[in-house]
């Protein structure tokens, strides 16, 4: 009789006490705490992506909180990270990557929830916000196994870079697009220097990789590899230089495609040394010259360094 009177109160309505009190827990937005930290970022941010280390998980059952499609997994109460975002970006996106199955849950400025299990590849979560307002966005990284604490890096982005992840991959006509040249824009900057620049090299962090097959598009020799529409950098050199070298050192394989002042393809995949490029142009004239990082494999996104110089070869410190 103990126990079913326990019960009748329970079910009484008393709310000191739930039979689930993990799941009746909520998320806290728009507070200023955070696990891994915050950081305000306005559209056209550098470096892109911007990068955080996160391990994921908690004791919050989100799926019973009944936020939303593709709203699973745990998390704490508390967000994993904050991003203020000074201004208006068209494109917004968050992606995680990590050793386990992890889920994205985002609350934007406008107080909407967005979120996604797998739709990064494999287990890895991302999400992508349209006309993202400016605001606070707060940010979880669930964990779809509970118990389960995954150490994993937290992506945000503008750059339409990852093929495959979220219906932004050119599947059936990637090989057929081109490679934007003469333009303006670039996704890691660009720079005007002159004969005898100084620092020598010019040093730029990149990430490699896109949607379209260089190989396919036939530009010449060692032009392969899998690189954006747009490029990822800009150089404008102001005179003619006796010679010119463009390398790149990151951790996988990655080539470089480069369209000189005269208009010309120069390409390189490994002649750099181990899985590193390398374009040599003697007598280079002034001129625009646009250059990419690719990936050699579709889908890898390779953080590296690239390299621009007017010395004879010298290595990096410790290459």
């Amino acid at each position: 009789m103990r126990a079913i009177i326990l019960t009748l109160i329970v079910a009484g309505g008393l709310e000191l006490w739930s039979a689930e009190p993990i799941a009746a827990q909520s998320l806290q937005i728009g507070g200023s705490n955070s696990n891994y930290g915050s950081v305000t970022l306005a559209a056209g941010f550098t470096p892109d992506p911007h990068q955080v280390t996160v391990t994921s998980g908690g004791s919050l059952d989100v799926r019973a909180m009944n936020l939303g499609a593709g709203c699973v997994g745990y998390a704490t109460s508390q967000p994993d990270f904050i991003l203020h975002l000074s201004s208006s970006s068209t494109r917004l996106r968050f992606y995680n990557t990590g050793g386990g199955d992890t889920g994205l849950l985002i609350n934007d400025a406008s107080g909407r929830w967005h979120c996604n299990d797998d739709s990064y590849g494999g287990t890895n979560p991302t999400v992508t916000i349209s006309d993202a307002p400016p605001g606070q966005y707060d940010v979880w990284v669930s964990s779809y196994q509970s118990g389960e604490n995954i150490p994993s890096t937290l992506y945000i982005t503008e750059l339409d870079r990852h093929p495959g992840s979220d219906g932004d991959s050119y599947s059936g006509g990637s090989s057929t697009r081109s490679l934007t040249i003469a333009g303006s824009d670039a996704y890691f900057g660009n720079v005007t220097l002159a004969p005898g620049f100084r620092p020598d090299p010019h040093q730029v962090t990149v990430t490699s990789g896109g949607s379209l097959d260089v190989r396919a598009m036939n530009l010449g020799p060692g032009c392969v590899g899998h690189a954006a529409q747009q490029p990822d950098f800009i150089l404008h050199l102001t005179g003619r230089s006796s010679m010119l070298r463009f390398y790149v050192v990151g951790d996988g394989d990655t080539g470089l495609v480069v369209n000189d002042g005269t208009g010309s393809w120069h390409c390189d995949d490994d002649s750099y040394g181990g899985t590193n490029p390398e374009v040599t142009i003697y007598g280079a004239p002034s001129g625009q010259y646009d250059v990419w990082v690719t990936s050699y494999r579709s889908g890898q996104d390779i953080r590296g360094t690239l390299y621009v110089s007017e010395l004879a070869e010298q290595r990096p410190k410790g290459k």
